[in-house]
């Protein structure tokens, strides 16, 4: 048995000591892996991974793939059309990103230092409960991503947020009593085809024919009010009345309130303007 414990111990200093030997040489990496963006830096400077082993399970571990990678070159194209995406898209009804948008999800910024590049990839493409489905191809969400850790890595993430807390149903419930949780005005006139994160209640709305109404009201969301306006409740009053003296080829028919209804219904899409910093 001593004899045994020294052979295996003999064989895990040569196995480290190799490893070590291995790591030791300039750009180890290569030894399997043709050079490319040389002048960039290291393989693990824009792949992660570990370099200090030899061993395929060691080295990759937490390795970002190629496509994910473009995010540590100056001047990326593929950056440039993640940041453009997710601008058009408007993320930041949402999200927040190099430190602007609203707080109705989570912090872009600190999710990119955070979480892995898969992973990111796919909450896009299998969207969350309540985020909009953009139906985008593989090539757009892998630049989303890029853009994502591209900010990450030069914005330091705060050193600590307010917790963000979202409210939803619980699905245990039985199906009548999950209704009258969310039993109000909004629910009632714009969930049937609208979907809302909301500061007040949370995950609001069931419907997919509509456009996600999260931060309808704040800088963030597209100006589609006449096309080129954004959105106030003034202007959303005037819009559900009659849709079509705003947009003539308006599908939506006009949105019957009761007395003092309407005035409830932009407490559920306000959004504060400033979000709080959190305590140092």
């Amino acid at each position: 048995m001593g004899l045994y414990r020294a052979c295996l111990a003999a064989i895990v200093i040569m196995l480290s000591l190799a490893d070590f030997a291995f790591a030791a040489r300039p750009g180890a990496c290569l030894a399997c892996h043709p050079p490319h963006y040389s002048g960039e830096g290291s393989c693990v400077s824009c792949h992660k991974g570990n370099d200090r082993s030899r061993r395929k399970e060691i080295a990759h571990d937490d390795l970002i793939a190629g496509r994910f990678s473009h995010y540590a070159l100056g001047g990326s194209q593929v950056v440039k059309s993640g940041k453009k995406l997710l601008e058009g898209l408007a993320c930041r009804r949402c999200h927040r990103s190099e430190k602007k948008g609203n707080r109705l999800a989570g912090n872009l910024d600190v999710t990119g230092a955070t979480r892995k590049a898969g992973d990111i990839y796919d909450s896009i493409r299998a969207p969350a409960l309540f985020m909009p489905d953009f139906h985008l191809r593989d090539a757009q969400i892998a630049s989303l991503v890029n853009a994502i850790l591209a900010q990450a890595k030069v914005e330091k993430p705060p050193a600590a947020e307010i917790p963000l807390v979202i409210h939803f149903t619980n699905i245990k419930l039985r199906f009548a009593d999950a209704r009258n949780i969310r039993k109000n005005v909004f629910a009632e006139k714009c969930g049937p085809c609208h979907k809302i994160l909301s500061e007040k209640a949370g995950g609001l709305g069931s419907g997919y024919v509509g456009p996600n109404l999260s931060g309808l009201f704040s800088e963030f969301y597209p100006r589609t009010y006449r096309d080129v306006e954004s959105w106030t409740p003034d202007k959303l009053k005037k819009w559900l009345k009659n849709p079509r003296d705003i947009r003539t080829n308006a599908v939506m028919q006009p949105v019957r309130f009761e007395p003092g209804e309407f005035e409830q219904l932009p407490g559920f899409i306000q959004v504060e303007k400033s979000p709080p910093s959190a305590p140092r």
